[in-house]
């Protein structure tokens, strides 16, 4: 796990997370999050430079005010040069 982080920060250059918007119900609360990612390197065609989308749903459990239980499904854009 953290060799695969390690790859992560060499190959992208910065990233941010923008949530779209929130629900809550009960002890449980959904997000919908923007991410966007600068590659750092070239990877495969698409040059340095490129950003990378994804569109995320995150549903987080919470119990005595911490998160228990963190549950994502990504879906990325179609990557283009």
């Amino acid at each position: 796990m953290h060799a695969a982080a390690e790859q992560g920060r060499r190959t992208i250059r910065e990233q941010r997370f923008e949530v779209l918007g929130a629900v809550a119900s009960g002890d449980t609360v959904a997000l919908e999050v923007l991410w966007t990612g600068v590659l750092a390197v070239p990877l495969g065609d698409l040059p340095a430079g490129h950003v990378l989308r994804a569109h995320i749903a995150t549903f987080l459990e919470f119990r005595d005010g911490l998160i228990r239980a963190q549950r994502n499904y990504d879906c990325y854009e179609p990557l283009r040069p």
